[in-house]
């Protein structure tokens, strides 16, 4: 993990790549392949994005459902979707192919123009939300749905989770 100690923001960094580590062809959560790695209890989580050097692929059609998360919120970072799932959210490629992704997590909400133009409080309001605060460690995975599971045999997906450590805010 990456300290910057003048903002106290950390970035983790979860990396797989199935074209050395294949999946196991079944449902399941992977750890890391350079870990596993974990967010401390009482972080909070400001943003998240991956960036896929090689498209991700299995052995078959590439229907295998796939979400990126941590312990507790499989699919807390992206959702469950097909490797060959197109056109969804927003993305004219797949959440999957060669690129930078964005996440669930430190979105604020789309830019408006005209008479309905949000104000930045309700930017903030709406990005605020998005955050995530850990009460226990967690684990960052990549997961496997139950169905259409075929063995991810190609491709790498690098996460990067920026966070802070708050302490206890329950």
């Amino acid at each position: 993990m990456a300290n910057n100690p003048l903002t106290n923001k950390y970035v983790a960094k979860a990396s797989w790549n199935f074209a050395t580590t294949n999946g196991s062809g079944g449902a399941e959560s992977i750890s890391a392949h350079n870990g596993p790695i974990f967010i401390p209890e009482g972080a909070i989580i400001t943003n998240a994005y991956y960036h896929v050097g090689t498209t991700l692929s299995d052995n078959g059609d590439d229907s295998t459902i796939i979400s990126v998360g941590y312990t507790g919120a499989v699919a807390g970072f992206a959702a469950a979707l097909a490797i060959s799932a197109t056109g969804v959210n927003g993305i004219a490629g797949g959440n999957f192919d060669a690129g930078i992704h964005g996440t669930l997590v430190g979105f604020a909400g789309g830019a408006e123009t005209g008479d309905d133009n949000q104000t930045a409080l309700v930017t903030i309001a709406t990005k605020a939300a998005t955050l995530i605060h850990t009460a226990v460690d967690v684990e960052l995975l990549l997961t496997v749905g139950a169905s259409n599971v075929h063995t991810l045999n190609a491709g790498n997906l690098t996460l990067f989770v920026e966070y802070v450590q708050g302490g206890d805010l329950s």
